[in-house]
């Protein structure tokens, strides 16, 4: 077992995500204000497309890595080489996918040059993406929360540069990114270079890299159609709507999604956690009771952003985006049952059963589907929210009671509050105070 508590891995983990909350915030201020609901909904239509297909052709890699180097069964050495060969193939087919999408795309035209950008920056994020799982592997989460928060901080640094100083508009927004995740790739380079010494060859490993890519594959499927599900909204307002409702529905998001920045953190320790324990009843219940908490703060969270959101969303975002606020409060209901999923299938998937979120999601993802076919061309972005809500909830529903018979905990027992559950706000408590008490020494 790990020395370091889950506290204290959650709190780092907590740390970077809020990092990226307030750098997206502030990176999303800009771009609204600056490119307008027009400009910042075409931003939207063109990012979308890398974010859905790299949930697929990403392969589940970073998941099975952690698997696979918490087990501790092979030499990192190997599994690092074979990591790399897998990124050349993943970042192949996900250009090769997204570079179809643009150039076949018939409803709106795009820069050239913007397209190459964002083409480029693929495998820089994967690579990315893929460094995560290993630093997770190990149990590496302060650099884990390093690799989360940096691209992130450096792409809002970038925006300022390029959007507001220089003014390049959406090209500048596009060069921000590709600047931020090509620095983060470097650097984590030189990390299993010089510090952990790994012995990097192009060897093909065919055992090892046909059982990443065979636990993998099934996480890349659930990933995708988790995407999918979070925007397919997006692409279908671009088709059914304009892309001024499209930059209303993508501010919407944006905001509502800040609540899932604690499940976000939680998730990736249960991950790690899971992949290096045995003691799977421990587990459950200690998940159980991160399960009831993260409600509880997805709730109170919610509640907040409910009544803030139509006075503030046009004070900071500019009047253009009053419509946005509207959209926030519609679709908070389903982001917060999905606050819950978030955390069951992270336990689920750290014992190698990722497939339970594609039993439960897929239905969730056709009815997505079905209702914003019928309410988008009548209510626009907010008819794409209601679509969001009732599918959000509908998975999530169905996933409960599915996580409930797998772990044969009751629905009772998941759902019932305990002291102990609230033993981690004490902890939080006490944990603050030994910082205090060592700053003031």
């Amino acid at each position: 077992m790990a020395k370091r508590t889950y506290l204290r891995d959650i709190l780092s983990i907590l740390g970077s995500n809020l990092t990226v909350t307030f750098c997206n915030l502030a990176i999303g201020i800009m771009l609204s204000r600056i490119l307008g609901a027009a400009g910042f909904g075409l931003y939207s239509s063109i990012i979308v497309v890398p974010m859905i297909v790299i949930g697929f052709t990403q392969l589940g890699i970073r998941r099975s890595t952690i698997y696979h180097i918490g087990n501790r069964l092979l030499p990192e050495d190997s599994i690092v080489s074979a990591l790399f060969i897998l990124l050349i193939y993943t970042s192949v087919l996900s250009i090769f996918i997204c570079g179809s999408v643009y150039f076949f795309s018939s409803t709106q035209p795009f820069d050239p040059l913007i397209i190459v950008l964002v083409l480029l920056t693929i495998p820089l994020l994967l690579g990315n993406v893929f460094a995560g799982g290993v630093f997770l592997g190990k149990e590496e989460i302060r650099r884990a929360s390093m690799l989360n928060a940096g691209p992130t901080l450096l792409i809002l640094i970038f925006t300022i540069v390029f959007v507001w100083v220089i003014k390049l508009s959406v090209l500048g927004a596009f060069l921000a990114i590709f600047l931020a995740n090509l620095i983060m790739f470097v650097l984590n380079y030189r990390i299993f270079i010089l510090e952990y010494r790994y012995n990097i060859t192009w060897k093909y490993h065919e055992p090892l890299i046909k059982s990443m890519v065979k636990l993998g594959i099934v996480n890349a499927i659930a990933i995708f159609i988790m995407q999918l599900n979070y925007r397919m909204d997006i692409l279908m307002l671009k088709k059914l709507s304009s892309l001024e409702e499209v930059g209303f529905y993508s501010l919407a998001m944006q905001i509502a999604e800040q609540l899932w920045h604690v499940p976000y953190a939680i998730e990736t320790i249960i991950l790690s956690r899971s992949a290096n324990t045995n003691d799977d009843n421990q587990v459950h219940r200690t998940v159980a009771s991160i399960f009831r908490v993260s409600l509880l703060i997805g709730l109170l969270g919610g509640i907040l952003i409910f009544f803030v959101a139509p006075p503030l969303v046009p004070l900071v975002f500019g009047k253009e985006f009053t419509q946005s606020a509207t959209m926030i409060q519609i679709v908070l209901p389903g982001i917060l049952l999905l606050v819950g999923f978030r955390i069951l299938n992270s336990r689920l998937t750290g014992m190698g059963k990722p497939q339970i979120a594609i039993y439960t999601f897929l239905p969730a993802l056709i009815i997505n589907f079905v209702l914003n076919l019928f309410l988008i061309p009548r209510f626009g972005g907010v008819g794409a929210a209601w679509a969001t809500n009732v599918s959000y909830a509908v998975g999530s529903i169905i996933f409960v009671v599915i996580f409930s018979r797998l772990v044969k905990i009751p629905l009772s027992e998941i759902f019932r509050y305990r002291k102990s559950d609230f033993y981690f706000f004490r902890d939080i408590k006490k944990w603050w105070r030994n910082k205090l008490s060592i700053g003031v020494k």
